[in-house]
């Protein structure tokens, strides 16, 4: 390792544990508005059902279908919603620990008086900067990928919100909503 090496992978370490902390902020932001957007839907999947146990009607067999779909939808969307944020939270949380303990070997080195060529310190610094770069491109790729996926979703909810109407729902109907899509889960008839 030299100086100028030493000098080039501190400021390329220091500008990509910056990306990490914007990310890692981003992913926070990310999780909070999918807990959001999935207990919309699954509001959005009981409206119909609340409005006609309301009115004193049992809901319709499309109806239940429908609700009991969408209800199925945000519990799998609560996974797949959560999964990514989780798996990208991870790669940067394993590659800013990295990089914190490449940058702090190579002040380290650099601090010491008559240092020598150290080249096990080298290897590692540029194995924390490539992986680090590879996962910040590679989290690029999925985020633009995953955006094309989040769109179609928005569009998804945009729909739901214009069907739904707004119900306060008291426990009491709430409860006869989830047992009638209980039942038609289990195949039975209303």
């Amino acid at each position: 390792m030299t100086d100028n090496y030493a000098a080039i992978v501190m400021s390329v370490d220091a500008g990509l544990l910056v990306v990490g902390a914007v990310q890692a902020h981003g992913t926070i932001n990310t999780v909070r508005e999918r807990i959001r957007a999935v207990n919309q839907r699954h509001t959005a999947a009981v409206r119909v059902i609340a409005d006609r146990l309301r009115a004193g009607e049992e809901p319709t067999h499309a109806e239940l279908s429908r609700a009991h779909g969408l209800a199925r939808k945000a519990t799998g969307d609560l996974r797949r919603r959560f999964e990514r944020p989780a798996t990208v939270g991870l790669m940067w949380a394993i590659m800013s620990f990295w990089l914190v303990v490449s940058v702090i070997a190579t002040l380290w080195w650099s601090a010491m008086e008559g240092h020598g060529q150290a080249p096990w310190l080298a290897e590692g610094t540029w194995a924390a900067t490539a992986a680090a770069t590879i996962v910040l491109l590679a989290e690029t790729v999925l985020r633009f990928w995953w955006a094309g996926e989040a769109a179609t979703d928005d569009l998804e909810q945009q729909q739901l919100q214009r069907q739904g109407a707004a119900v306060d729902m008291d426990a009491e109907l709430y409860h006869r909503v989830t047992q009638r899509l209980d039942e038609f889960a289990r195949g039975g008839q209303p």
